[in-house]
Formats: structure tokens, C-alpha cells, sequence
């Protein structure tokens, strides 16, 4: 007789069947997907490492923008990519690529004229003056942007194409795309869709200080209408001599229709006959309105008079924004005037980017 152990009986179901095969078929993973839970791991490695060497990345790049102040190519395409702010002004925000933009495109244009600045004295003056003409030109660009989208204003596309097929023509003649595009990147370092948004942004300090500045609107009309009995813009600007925004200017020699004048040479060579005035027309800088007179024409030379009714309210609503400290600059730029009396820049020699700069 043969002893051994007396197996207990139990029952064979279907239920016992499946539980069966689930158990063997779970311990079979292990087997099956050997690398299932080594990859698993990867992926969780693999996202920190990233999201230290982002972290990483984005504090030297805040380093290399907010305390060493890097203005180089690298950087500027960081900020355009990003999209850091530079400042606040009454809260809102400004691009530290605007920023950038229109101190590189200054920079861009005084070395192709007096040569590469190095690291002396001067040239850090100049560099400073230049800084700080873009920072403030930067805040008020987008000040002005801003408020021109809150009265549902906005710079369009088709402005902004205008000013282009205006720029185009320089000497008479017609630049073609490629052409002009060398022509912008040749003199400010610029490419087509940097330009454009150079553009936007003067187009909407010229159109904002339009908007709002009443006082000069009003005057102009008054301007207009004395001009229909006298063609005589001393005697009719002599009228307004007390008023601080009115000027009057007799232009003594001949020069070129597109001489740098905020657009009175171009407005006038487009006179038909000598002693014709023009209609109220803006200024190409945005500071305010001209009425121009031919006196006289030779050839493709013009001599003019003219009344310019300068924009006031704007200037003074940055200087009380300025003044209420509601100006937040997140980089330290040395003072404008100091650098700029000191290093010899004026308005005239800036090498500004502005768009009326490549007429």
C-alpha cells in the first residue's frame, strides 16, 4: 500500500479556470516586456533632465539679459522667441526684442558710418546714449500701441505696406523687394518682418499722438481756414505767434524732393505751380502737422515755407507717466541727454532706425 498525502479535492470551474490564467498570464509580462518598467524610468529621467536644463537655460539667459545687459545677435533671437519684457509702463508690458531692435539698428547704422565702436570711453558713451534712446522710444512705441488697440485703432497691415512702397522709392526710382530688403539689412541690420514691425511700432506713437492731441487739430483747422483768403503762411502763423506750438519756416536754399524734412520737400515738389499750399499733412517723424508752400522749383529741386503745428500731448502724458513713477524698468540704462551731450550725438547724426531714416 502506498502513503503519501491526500491532496484535497477541488472543485474544476470555470471561474477557477480564468483566475488561473489571468495569475500566469500577469507573471508572463514580466517575461514578455522585459524593458516595460526600465522604460518607464527613462521617460521620468528623461523629463527632469529637461526641466533642469530648461530652468538652467532661461537663468543664464535672465543673467545674460536683466545683469550683463548682452545686446548680441544670439540674444535678440532669444527674446523674439520668448517674448521677455523690458518694462512696464502704467503696466503694460515692453518687449525686451523691441527693445533690442531698435538699439542694434541705431548701432547697426553709426558703425556703418564712423566704423566698428570698441570698448574705449567714448564709444561706451555712445553705446549708452543709444541704450537709452531705445529703451525710451521702445516704452513709448508700445504705450501707444497699446492704447491704440483699447480705442480699437490698430496700426493695420495695409499702413504698414504703405510706408514700405513709399521707402521703396528712394532717388526716383523703384526698388524691387530684393533689392530694398538689402538696402535694410545693408543699413540697419534689419530683415523684411523686423522692418515691418518697425514700422508698426512708429506708426502707432505718429497715430496715437494724432489721436489724442486735440489742441493741434483744432488749430490746424483754424490754420485751414485762414488759408482760404491768404496764401501768406508768415502772416498767417504770426497770427498764432503766442502759441507755443505753432512755427513758422522759410526755407532759403533749393533741395532734393527727398530731402530729410519730415516729408515738406516731397509734399512740395508735388505742388503744381509756384505760391500752391498743400493740405494739412502729418509729419514723417509723427511730431505733428505742415502745411507747405512752394516758393520755387528747379528742376527736381524745391524751396518752401512752412507752418508746422507741433504734437504736444503725448510728450506730456509720457513725462507725467514718468514723473507718477508708473514706469517700471527691469534693466539699468544710464541717463539719455548726459550720454548724448557728452559723446557728441545729436538728433541728426543718431543713426536712428526709423523708417523716415532710409527715405
Amino acid at each position: 500500500m502506498i502513503r503519501g498525502r491526500k491532496k484535497k479535492d477541488i472543485a474544476i470551474t470555470q471561474q477557477n479556470l480564468e483566475e488561473s490564467r489571468d495569475e500566469i498570464l500577469a507573471k508572463g509580462k514580466k517575461f514578455r516586456y522585459p524593458f516595460q518598467y526600465a522604460k518607464h524610468r527613462l521617460v521620468i529621467i528623461t523629463i527632469l533632465i529637461s526641466i533642469v536644463a530648461l530652468a538652467t537655460f532661461g537663468f543664464v539667459g535672465w543673467i545674460q539679459l536683466y545683469k550683463v545687459q548682452n545686446t548680441s545677435d544670439v540674444m535678440y533671437r532669444f527674446t523674439k522667441a520668448f517674448a521677455f519684457p523690458v518694462a512696464k509702463v502704467d503696466g503694460i508690458s515692453v518687449r525686451y526684442s523691441d527693445y533690442l531692435m531698435l538699439y542694434r539698428s541705431s548701432i547697426k547704422s553709426v558703425e556703418r558710418q564712423q566704423g566698428t565702436l570698441d570698448d574705449s570711453d567714448d564709444s561706451k558713451l555712445l553705446k549708452d546714449y543709444y541704450k537709452r534712446q531705445a529703451l525710451d522710444n521702445a516704452e513709448e512705441y508700445s504705450y501707444a500701441m497699446a492704447k491704440l488697440e483699447e480705442m480699437g485703432k490698430p496700426v493695420t497691415e495695409s499702413e504698414i505696406d504703405a510706408v514700405i512702397n513709399e521707402h521703396k522709392t528712394i532717388d526716383g526710382e523703384v526698388r524691387t523687394d530684393a533689392a530694398f530688403e538689402s538696402i535694410i539689412s545693408t543699413n540697419f541690420g534689419l530683415n523684411m518682418s523686423e522692418y515691418r514691425r518697425l514700422i508698426k511700432l512708429s506708426l502707432a506713437k505718429k497715430n496715437y499722438a494724432m489721436e489724442i492731441d486735440s489742441r493741434a487739430r483744432d488749430l490746424t483747422e483754424q490754420i485751414a481756414k485762414d488759408l482760404e483768403t491768404s496764401k501768406d503762411l508768415k502772416k498767417i502763423a504770426g497770427k498764432y505767434e503766442n502759441n507755443d506750438i505753432v512755427e513758422f519756416e522759410s526755407l532759403t536754399e533749393m533741395v532734393e524732393s527727398s530731402n530729410l524734412d519730415s516729408g515738406r520737400a516731397a509734399t512740395a515738389s508735388m505742388l503744381k505751380a509756384v505760391g500752391d499750399v498743400s493740405s494739412r499733412f502729418v509729419s514723417k517723424n509723427g511730431d505733428g502737422y505742415y502745411f507747405v508752400k512752394l516758393t520755387a522749383r528747379d528742376g527736381d529741386k524745391v524751396q518752401y515755407d512752412s507752418i508746422w503745428v507741433r504734437f504736444t500731448k503725448f510728450d506730456k502724458l509720457m513725462k507725467q507717466i514718468r514723473a507718477d513713477n508708473k514706469v517700471e524698468e527691469l534693466i539699468k540704462v544710464e541717463a539719455g541727454d548726459e550720454n548724448r551731450e557728452e559723446s557728441g550725438a545729436t538728433e541728426k547724426d543718431s543713426g536712428t532706425a526709423d523708417p523716415s531714416a532710409s527715405e
